[in-house]
């Protein structure tokens, strides 16, 4: 069983780990870090544990569709055009 300091222990590691999953998230959404940096922390958390990995997943699936839009992929945003502006 469980005692009450490795609960707590446990319950204020995954909130720190919420908390760094927000500010990657966001930092990486203002340009403040490189999506690349982003991906980089948040593989580095998911590593730690099979909870932690399903917890980041989200967030590096959200980082991947960053970095394809900032790189002009138009394949990830159902229609825009492949080349260049529209012109109407």
């Amino acid at each position: 069983m469980e005692s009450d300091s490795e609960k707590e222990t446990r319950q204020r590691a995954l909130a720190a780990e919420g908390a760094l999953l927000i500010l990657v998230d966001r930092l990486a959404m203002r340009g403040a870090i490189s999506v690349d940096e982003g991906i980089d922390i948040l593989q580095v958390l998911s590593r730690s544990s099979s909870i932690s990995a399903a917890r980041v997943s989200q967030s590096l699936n959200l980082l991947s569709q960053l970095q394809r839009l900032r790189r002009g992929d138009s394949t990830i945003a159902p229609g825009a055009p492949a080349t260049g502006p529209v012109v109407i």
